[in-house]
């Protein structure tokens, strides 16, 4: 049986804002880092995530050499200067953006 812990509205209210402020602070501090000064490396998953595409999709560009990549074991890695020229040579003008 759990143990049944007695507190306050007032104590709960205030642990909860501490938690809450606590994690929008890392959150925070994790966002305003550039990504470029966490990683040179992503992973599959992580690159699928920073170009918004499906895990086919981003096979498919590993396969027909549009991405290049690393693979160790089963593990597929993408360094992100790759993954940033790729997004880079997709620029669209401003003009042809409508």
């Amino acid at each position: 049986m759990e143990p049944v812990i007695v507190t306050s509205k007032a104590h709960l209210r205030e642990a909860v804002s501490d938690a809450v402020e606590s994690a929008m602070k890392r959150a925070a501090a994790a966002k305003d880092e550039p990504l470029a000064n966490r990683k040179e490396w992503l992973t599959n998953r992580e690159a699928q995530s920073y170009l918004g595409l499906s895990k086919a999709t981003l096979a498919r560009y590993r396969a027909s050499g549009r991405l290049p990549y690393s693979k160790l074991g089963n593990a597929v890695y993408y360094r992100l200067a790759d993954v940033e020229a790729l997004l880079d040579s997709h620029t669209v003008a401003s003009s042809e953006a409508s």
